[in-house]
């Protein structure tokens, strides 16, 4: 004997009869329960007449409102008022001001947040990367960390990770099934893809392990994540600069020695940093003395001699 459903009825065992639903009791808590999930399939941006929600390394112009326009000109209005000619030079100064010293790692991180020309393709159609990595080599207590930290909070789309806890998965991406879509499987981001149009800062470097630096070769070079799991095939974008800081192979870096010989990296990962500045603890009663009045004048919250020039 064939039954035919309808819409009006249920001939569930567990409903009793086929005299259709009849209040809570009847239906249960069990047909209470739905999970609702929203499908995209188009985004429009909007707000870019306000300034709002603009892609800083896109190919187009970039659209300066009138109040940014005011600010450009009382910088250069004011650099040329104190007599220096120098922009560069006076704007690496503003860059983490509560850093005494190291000039030229800063005008290398300046250098990385402007970013270089995004455009640049050959003539085969291969797009060449326009953003700088930069390593930080360097002996303990030479102000690494504070630099990254700085960054990372400076730049809106930037993404601090630590090389020590972090794995290759949770750098580039992962497969992870979502209980909210019935175990459908979906792609979870790391921290290159969260940080894309933007720098993901990575301290230790040094201690991330041999399979897990391999994983971001093809992040740093072609700026995409390729994966291949659990029957997902993606090419995700990943343009992201990567500003990273190690410690050398001793502790404390050999001046007598090559760079690659006081660096513990793979030829390749080095390969692909573009800056990569040696900062040393240099025991010297001159820049030490410096050193101290700076920090015993932040610690002071004297802003005469830790204001920065912007």
């Amino acid at each position: 004997m064939q039954v035919r459903r309808s819409l009006g009825t249920r001939t569930d065992a567990s409903y009793g009869s086929a005299e259709g639903v009849r209040g809570l009791r009847g239906l249960g808590n069990r047909d209470l329960t739905y999970k609702i999930a929203f499908f995209g399939t188009f985004v429009d941006e909007w707000g870019k007449a306000d300034g709002m929600g603009e892609n800083i390394r896109s190919e187009d112009k970039p659209f300066l409102t009138q109040s940014e326009k005011d600010k450009f000109q009382h910088i250069s209005e004011h650099i040329g008022a104190s007599g220096k000619k120098d922009v560069f030079d006076v704007i690496s100064r503003s860059i983490a001001p509560a850093i005494c010293g190291n000039t030229e790692v800063k005008k290398g991180i300046l250098l990385m947040l402007i970013g270089g020309n995004a455009a640049k393709k050959t003539d085969e159609g291969i797009k060449l990367r326009g953003d700088l990595n930069v390593c930080l080599l360097g002996d303990p207590a030479t102000a690494k960390s504070a630099l990254l930290k700085w960054t990372s909070t400076f730049l809106p789309r930037a993404v601090f990770a630590s090389g020590k806890t972090s794995t290759a998965a949770g750098l580039t991406a992962s497969i992870v099934q979502d209980t909210d879509m019935d175990g459908e499987k979906v792609i979870q981001p790391g921290a290159l893809m969260l940080s894309d149009n933007g720098v993901c800062c990575i301290d230790e470097f040094e201690l991330m392990d041999s399979k897990d630096q391999v994983a971001i070769h093809e992040a740093m070079e072609q700026q995409t994540i390729t994966l291949s799991k659990a029957g997902i095939q993606a090419t995700l974008n990943a343009r992201a600069s990567i500003l990273a800081s190690c410690l050398p192979k001793g502790t404390y870096y050999q001046p007598t020695l090559p760079l690659h010989k006081n660096c513990d990296l793979s030829p390749p990962i080095m390969s692909r940093f573009d800056l990569i500045f040696v900062m040393q603890d240099v025991h010297d009663e001159a820049s030490d003395d410096r050193v101290a009045k700076h920090i015993l004048a932040l610690h002071r919250r004297r802003e005469e001699e830790t204001a920065p020039p912007l």
